[in-house]
């Protein structure tokens, strides 16, 4: 392994150690239909719990506790057997100490790079 690729690990691990001590549920793959990889679902994760601690404030409690695609990829290109452009939209259910959100979600597939894009409102 490269160094960079260690870092990251590093990174990950120590992240994720301190998430699930303060109650944040960082198993994965996550519940539901979800079509995000991993690494993906993690990234996605780390926003949405970052997000909801300025509306749940005093909860220490939280997980994901379903996912749902609302529309399949499209406006797909694949190059090689990879997808180079494309995007598609999925529901995650929050739970916040009892209290559950709907988090829509839009990835986006640009030059083999997946990003996205959620509305917490």
């Amino acid at each position: 392994m490269n160094g960079k690729i260690l870092i990251i690990l590093f990174v990950m691990l120590c992240f994720c150690s301190f998430a699930d001590a303060k109650g944040f549920d960082m198993n994965l793959p996550l519940p539901g239909k979800s079509i995000a990889n991993d690494t993906l679902q993690l990234n996605v994760i780390n926003k949405i719990y970052k997000d909801a601690l300025k509306d749940f404030s005093s909860c220490s409690d939280f997980s994901i506790i379903d996912t749902q695609i609302v529309h399949y990829p499209y406006d797909v290109v694949k190059k090689n057997n990879k997808y180079k452009k494309g995007y598609w939209k999925e529901i995650w259910i929050l739970n916040a100490c009892g209290v559950k959100k709907q988090i829509p979600l839009t990835f986006y597939i640009n030059n083999y790079k997946t990003t996205f894009s959620l509305d917490m409102n």
